[in-house]
């Protein structure tokens, strides 16, 4: 296989189904690789930056869209889990901050006026 490029084949929210899809098409004999900001060594998780590339051979790429397809995994994917997304972890964790925030600033009035 000199010569043979990889392409992408797909673009999901995190590593986990990155991973997933990597070992759905590595059971079918495709080899894949993974990419994205997530998997370095400051692993970024939260919106555009938790993004995970999937890549196959220029040659294996039709197969490995048939693979997907067949095992349905954007429907799988887009039913989700229990677990909070990304966007979901960050706007929590900015109210998070607004309370406490406010709260302090609540305490030191309260401090003054008593």
């Amino acid at each position: 296989m000199e010569g043979a490029r990889f392409v992408k084949l797909a673009t999901v929210g995190d590593v986990a189904s990155a991973r997933l899809c990597a070992a759905l098409l590595s059971s079918a004999g495709i080899e894949s690789r993974v990419h994205g900001e997530s998997l370095g060594p400051y692993p970024m998780t939260v919106g555009e930056m938790a993004l995970t590339e999937i890549w196959v051979l220029e040659d294996d790429l039709p197969d490995a869209r048939e693979v997907m397809l067949e095992a349905e995994v954007d429907s799988v994917l887009a039913e989700g889990s229990d677990e909070p997304r990304g966007d979901d972890l960050a706007i929590r964790a900015l109210a998070l901050g607004v309370a406490f925030v406010l709260a302090a600033a609540v305490v030191r009035f309260l401090m003054r006026v008593f």
